[in-house]
């Protein structure tokens, strides 16, 4: 489970940068760093998190099968607990906003100055809700799925039976 919050926390944010800034490269947007990162924050939490469950299920720890119970806990108690905006709004639709809203609106910060500006931002509050508690979730469940598949068809012995079999077709012809 610390693999995912770590993934979460610091792969997840690097996967971003990197991304963003390849991206960047080829295509000019008007969208931020941040409003990037929020904005694919299933993909860049999910995704590393399920490579991650295919490497480590190869040490064949059951548990890991398990990783997205605590997560989904949390965020499901953080869910039920959101209080109502107003008294004529629900409760349920103002929550699936705050966990898993997109829509994001958060300019590119220059300097420090912009980037201590943004923590006003309520798209910046909601964001770091997500990345807190949503992104776990996403991990969660990638991390589970990838285990629950690796065991389920021994996906990782299939593969290296396959790079076994390429590596001694590559020495045959050499």
């Amino acid at each position: 489970m610390a693999a995912v919050y770590l993934i979460v926390q610091f792969v997840t944010p690097w996967l971003a940068a990197w991304t963003y800034s390849i991206l960047s490269l080829f295509m000019h947007s008007s969208e931020g760093r941040f409003q990037f990162m929020f904005s694919h924050l299933f993909a860049l939490s999910f995704v590393p998190a399920f490579f991650f469950g295919l490497a480590i299920a190869q040490l064949r720890h059951r548990t890991a099968e398990l990783v997205w119970i605590i997560p989904t806990a949390i965020l499901a108690y953080k869910f039920a607990t959101f209080p109502p905006p107003s008294v004529f709004q629900s409760s349920l639709h103002a929550a699936f906003h705050q966990y898993f809203g997109g829509g994001f609106v958060i300019p590119d910060a220059r300097n420090f100055d912009d980037l201590f500006a943004f923590s006003a931002n309520y798209d910046m509050m909601r964001g770091m809700t997500q990345q807190r508690f949503t992104a776990p979730f996403y991990g969660g469940i990638g991390y589970s799925l990838a285990a629950w598949i690796t065991f389920r068809t021994k996906l990782t012995q299939r593969v290296a039976e396959a790079i076994k079999a390429w590596h001694e077709s590559r020495l045959r012809h050499d």
